[in-house]
């Protein structure tokens, strides 16, 4: 019996331990708090830009980073401080981001649009358009298709 209830006490604290780590999941953080990659790509990329707050995203394998700015536009990180998604639809990602072959491509095929969001994948780049339009380009910047 004493063996049954120290293995019941023991799923109900690992249980409780569960359930309480998951609540603290996000801390806010400063600028500095961020790696030194995140640091210098947003002082290249948004060096107008006001941060009003930094998230870190506590996960068990693993945590990123959210950083706000006051004109509502976002930047997320990965642990290493590498982008991986630039949203910006209070406005349009900078071209800066998107580099020159992706603006090239927006300019010539959709010259009344610009890019609002970019996410890096694993395989490709994924640009949404103002007007909902979504783009794949694979890594080394080449046009692949258009996403639903």
């Amino acid at each position: 019996m004493k063996r049954l209830n120290l293995i019941l006490a023991s799923m109900v604290l690992s249980t409780m331990f569960l359930f309480t780590s998951c609540e603290d999941e996000y801390t806010k953080i400063t600028f500095n708090d961020l790696p030194l990659l995140a640091r210098e790509f947003l002082s290249t990329h948004f060096p107008n830009e006001t941060i009003s707050y930094i998230m870190e995203d506590n996960e068990i394998l693993d945590h990123s980073y959210e950083v706000n700015f006051t004109s509502g536009n976002n930047v997320d990180f990965n642990s290493d401080g590498e982008w991986y998604n630039v949203d910006c639809h209070s406005g349009s990602v900078p071209s800066s981001v998107l580099g020159e072959q992706i603006c090239d491509y927006i300019e010539t095929n959709h010259p009344n649009s610009y890019a609002v969001e970019i996410d890096k994948n694993t395989f490709t780049y994924d640009v949404e358009l103002n007007d909902g339009l979504e783009l794949v380009f694979d890594l080394s910047f080449n046009f692949e298709r258009y996403e639903d």
